[in-house]
């Protein structure tokens, strides 16, 4: 069975933007005289058929339908975009080869394991999934979240090491693994309630402050947990790189883009 069809400018609203709202539609902007689009058409109608119908795509010959051309902007061919619900959702212009032309439709119709992966919320939806080839080790990481809010440290941090080194996963998982030490840390010192005990009685306690900031850290009160930190870190004293390692680990769990991350790196260089 294929999924490739010539699409002409009249059939183009049902064929291609009616249908997208039922899943991907990809137009190949193409002309016979174009050899770069002779050698992108048949990998492209090969790597769409073997997707066995999760993507669809439409065969527009520019010479054709020069007014399709004229509206969706085609500059230069061959110009392949995707569309969901009627709208270009990506694009890209020139020949490519097999293997980012698979990449990039793989990437507009994720597989059923990852659909699975992708509306998986509970343990019991997880599990399942950790053994697959295709999603496992995010399947462990999703899971390892899930556990790790509920209180479960010890059971996100094995799961966090399923995932091998240098595994694209690898830097997600090393995150997730030490805010989960954190939360073990603030268990370990008698939880929160006798952290604040603690530091009532003595504020300059850094082992309690050291604890109040993984408590934080690990109900994912950020910015709390980055200020209990950088006073350990500033007082300079025992837990000070532990401290400082903590919130490094913040910083990459929120990204080098996020206000907080901004704020507090830079606070942290000026006590270092």
């Amino acid at each position: 069975m294929t999924y490739v069809e010539d699409v002409e400018a009249k059939d183009f609203d049902q064929a291609v933007l009616a249908r997208s709202r039922d899943g991907v539609v990809v137009v190949d902007f193409w002309a016979e005289w174009c050899a770069p689009c002779r050698m992108l058409g048949p990998t492209l109608e090969r790597e769409v058929n073997a997707l066995g119908g999760r993507v669809r795509l439409a065969k527009v010959d520019v010479d054709r339908t020069q007014e399709l051309a004229a509206a969706f902007q085609v500059q230069g061919i061959p110009a392949v975009k995707a569309f969901r619900n009627g709208a270009v959702v990506a694009e890209f212009t020139g020949a490519r080869d097999m293997a980012f032309v698979r990449r990039w439709l793989g990437e507009l119709a994720p597989s059923p394991m990852a659909e699975a992966l992708e509306r998986a919320t509970t343990v019991e939806a997880l599990e399942p999934l950790l053994d697959d080839a295709e999603v496992g080790h995010a399947a462990a990481l999703k899971l390892a979240g899930v556990h790790l809010a509920a209180g479960r440290a010890e059971t996100a941090v094995t799961l966090a090491a399923r995932v091998p080194q240098g595994h694209a996963l690898a830097e997600r998982a090393a995150s997730l693994a030490q805010q989960a030490q954190l939360a073990l840390a603030a268990t370990a010192f008698g939880g929160e309630a006798a952290i604040r005990a603690a530091l009532t009685t003595n504020e300059a306690d850094v082992e309690a402050r050291y604890a109040l900031g993984c408590a934080l850290a690990a109900r994912g009160e950020d910015e709390g947990a980055l200020e209990a930190f950088l006073d350990v870190v500033t007082r300079r004293k025992a837990r000070r790189d532990d401290a400082r390692k903590a919130m490094v680990s913040l910083f990459e769990k929120l990204g080098s883009a996020h206000v907080l991350t901004q704020t507090w790196r830079r606070r942290l260089q000026a006590v270092l």
